[in-house]
């Protein structure tokens, strides 16, 4: 700093010492006084260019664990829908559990056999619409996650990407009838060649044709068969399957009609051809026959299919003998064990998520600690350091008034 020389007085050497010290003052109680206004330490990029590149990756962490457990918060309320509905399935299923057994003595007649019957089938239904309700946006949680990509939930739980935690269909496999052993894997539709059995008796004596490709389910419109086992009698109108006659019959012989359109046919005609020939029995139920399962065919040759028809996912057990009826419990304790087997490993993984919701809780406040130190303000001290500067600013102030009356001394020496 330069010494006054008050001889000189062209330049107030003084008075500019002073104004410069008041203006670093002033600056430095703006500073100050932004701190306490702002309440951070850093406003400014300038004010500490290393602090604030080191505050900004805190605080971008910061915000990411926030993330990470909010998306846990969010698994952890869609494992509880999916809980709920394996809950009530589990409830059921020990109703139907009970019922077979009470269907197991020898107490009870055949009406109230077929009434535990008709019981266990609604209960099954109900199985199967908890399965098809218990939702998450949409997608359904308890058939076997097939609606997510790779039949798995993924969830972000970390800041970084990778971070994730699954939950696999091994953990939450279907618990749909069919799944769970209980109920029936409809024979509504086949694909493929169906090798008939060639016969000329009456259907009822028929012998099972096999099967080259086994049936497929199919969406059921209307006129549903009973379930059963039925017989499709084919009678080739020529040698070469033109015309040919289909017939829809019983295990014990009865025919029954199809339904085209909602009318009821005692038969239907249809080309079988070496190609094969698709026919839709109206009945919820779909064949492929073709004119090879014939051997050396010629007119009015008779082939029959014996197949056996369940409506997809009804209830497939039996409580009409008491051998039936344990084999029934038997089937019902498995489904019972596969649903407890969900529900522990739902358990299992929301206890994972839980501990981890707690390592990044801690992990979010030790960084938001952290970012607080470099980029906050430290109110008390700033304000120490706002009073100090507001004393120096008056005493500058001052200081500068009497720097200015300086060089009037000098007059003096002109007496």
């Amino acid at each position: 700093m330069a010494v006054a020389d008050f001889s000189r007085i062209n330049s107030n050497i003084g008075a500019l010492n002073a104004l410069n010290s008041l203006n670093s003052v002033n600056k430095r109680l703006g500073m100050h006084q932004l701190r306490l206004a702002t309440g951070r330490r850093i406003n400014n990029a300038e004010d500490d260019p290393a602090g604030l590149t080191i505050a900004t990756t805190m605080r971008q962490r910061n915000e990411n664990l926030k993330v990470a457990m909010n998306n846990i918060g969010d698994a952890k309320n869609l494992m509880s829908v999916a809980e709920g509905g394996l809950n009530k399935i589990q409830d059921i299923l020990l109703e139907m559990r009970n019922k077979a057994e009470q269907a197991a003595s020898d107490t009870l007649g055949a009406s109230e056999r077929s009434a535990i019957h008709q019981q266990l089938v609604e209960y099954t239904e109900e199985i199967n619409d908890i399965v098809d309700q218990t939702t998450w946006n949409g997608k359904k949680l308890l058939d076997g996650l097939t609606a997510f990509t790779g039949n798995q939930i993924t969830f972000q739980t970390g800041a970084e990407a990778g971070e994730t935690t699954a939950l696999t269909s091994s953990d939450l496999g279907a618990v749909d009838s069919k799944s769970l052993g209980i109920g029936g894997s409809g024979t509504t539709a086949t694909k493929g060649k169906i090798v008939l059995t060639e016969s000329t008796g009456a259907a009822a004596s028929a012998t099972a044709g096999s099967v080259n490709s086994s049936f497929a389910t199919a969406a059921v419109t209307g006129n549903e068969l009973s379930t059963g086992d039925y017989y499709v009698q084919v009678t080739l109108g020529s040698s070469t399957g033109a015309s040919s006659t289909v017939k829809l019959f019983t295990k014990s012989g009865t025919q029954l009609n199809f339904y085209s359109g909602g009318v009821a046919l005692a038969s239907k005609k249809l080309n079988v051809t070496a190609a094969g020939a698709s026919l839709n029995l109206g009945n919820g139920v779909s064949v492929t026959i073709d004119l090879d399962d014939f051997s050396a065919p010629t007119a009015g040759d008779v082939a029959q299919l014996h197949f056996t028809y369940t409506r997809d996912g009804a209830y497939s057990g039996q409580v009409d003998t008491a051998t039936n009826a344990e084999t029934a419990m038997g089937k019902l304790d498995s489904a019972i064990d596969a649903v407890s087997e969900r529900l522990q490993a739902l358990g299992a993984l929301g206890s994972r998520l839980s501990f981890k919701e707690e390592a990044l809780s801690s992990a979010q406040v030790n960084t938001e600690a952290a970012f607080n130190r470099i980029m906050n303000a430290d109110m008390a001290m700033n304000q120490l350091e706002a009073t100090k500067y507001q004393i120096l600013q008056q005493t500058a102030t001052s200081m500068l008034a009497q720097a200015n009356q300086a060089p009037q001394g000098i007059l003096s020496l002109f007496r």
